[in-house]
């Protein structure tokens, strides 16, 4: 999963603003910070927001396209009842 640098610098600059009198430099701290929380996001089961929204209007069209379909469907049904009900006469 690709994680969004934004929200890692973001999330870091929050976590470092509560450890700023540690013995570490900031640059040592920021790194370990990034690994830490880079580690934690990628254990769950997350998308990024852009990602969600893609995949949510692809299942809108998918939905779509298959009311039209299942329309079509009871349409063609509908045309091969009368159809065989004209030739059974």
């Amino acid at each position: 999963m690709q994680i969004d640098n934004m929200l890692l610098d973001q999330m870091t600059q929050n976590i470092l603003g509560a450890f700023n009198k540690v013995g570490a430099t900031r640059e040592e701290l920021t790194r370990k910070v990034n690994d830490i929380v880079r580690d934690a996001v990628e254990r769950f089961d997350l998308v990024m927001r852009d990602e969600f929204e893609t995949a949510l209007e692809l299942l809108s069209n998918t939905r779509i396209k298959l009311e039209q379909m299942e329309k079509r469907v009871a349409e063609l049904e509908a045309q091969a009842n009368v159809a065989k009900s004209d030739g059974s006469e």
